[in-house]
């Protein structure tokens, strides 16, 4: 079942030879958009949502199943990228890095299963590796469907953007982003990456721990430390309600002002999938 889908009346389903498809997956659904090339404008954004029991791993049966009826999922494209949504990941910094270590490194803080395949990704303007498992299923499903696709774990878009678009002001700027039961959080100072971390949450207490600790392990102000908020938060959720109490000053982050988005996409908040809308730079 499609949650929504927002298609711009210029977009040509006999054109895709000219456009880019990023793609999103996780636990909370598969998600979409699509570029034109040409014009440097985003033309389509649709949504699946995961509506059935809770799990601990992507259904790739319910991702196949998606991959044969979605018309736009159906076409070639001039490129594609996808990054899969998930806590199992870990960063090392460039001059430590050895491809020939990429399972010690996963092995130091996360039990790996037999099905599970190790890809990474340079983050360039952090000067770090993101390194993380997938299911292989799910790796072959793609792959067959989009030969060349690239590959990504979900805090390279998150990091890429923040590190692209910041101003680079000496002081420091938290960046969360929140999916459906996992959230991201990093600390930027003068363009510089000073954290980058990735925690569960069931309630909002929890994502206020995990942020409170964080402020006060890196010993952020909370009156004048700005927080830039995306993904699965507005202005009338509690979470936001109840951070607003702790943390003076916040802001929803922007799209990435290097591209023109459709207005149908207008129907959502524009904070809300930045990370997908922004993949296209990574690939």
């Amino acid at each position: 079942m499609v949650e929504f889908e927002f298609l711009d009346e210029t977009l040509d389903i006999n054109s895709t030879s000219s456009y880019h498809l990023s793609i999103q997956a996780g636990l909370d659904g598969l998600s979409f958009c699509i570029l034109d090339t040409v014009r440097n404008k985003y033309v389509a954004l649709k949504n699946y949502p995961n509506t059935g029991n809770q799990v601990e791993v992507i259904d790739s049966d319910w991702i196949s199943s998606i991959l044969k009826e979605d018309e736009f999922l159906n076409q070639k494209y001039k490129s594609a990228g996808i990054f899969f949504v998930g806590l199992s990941s870990t960063l090392v910094p460039d001059p430590l890095f050895r491809k020939e270590n990429l399972a010690d490194y996963l092995n130091f803080n996360l039990d790996l299963a037999e099905s599970d395949e190790i890809h990474y990704n340079k983050i360039q303007r952090a000067d770090a590796w993101s390194i993380y498992p997938v299911l292989s299923d799910l790796i072959k499903l793609f792959r067959e469907r989009f030969p060349g696709i690239n590959i990504f774990h979900h805090s390279v878009p998150f990091i890429n953007h923040i590190l692209l678009n910041n101003k680079g002001e000496s002081k420091s700027n938290v960046y969360v982003n929140l999916y459906g039961n996992i959230f991201d959080i990093a600390v930027t100072r003068s363009k510089n990456l000073k954290l980058y971390n990735c925690f569960p949450y069931k309630h909002v207490n929890d994502l206020l721990y995990f942020i409170l600790y964080i402020f006060e392990q890196m010993k952020l102000p909370p009156d004048n430390t700005l927080i830039h908020l995306s993904g699965k938060v507005t202005r009338q959720s509690s979470f936001y309600e109840n951070l607003r109490r702790y943390v003076k000053k916040l802001e929803f982050l922007k799209p990435d002002p290097h591209f023109t988005y459709s207005y149908t996409f207008s129907k959502l908040p524009e904070h809300s999938y930045t990370n997908l809308l922004s993949l296209y730079l990574c690939v």
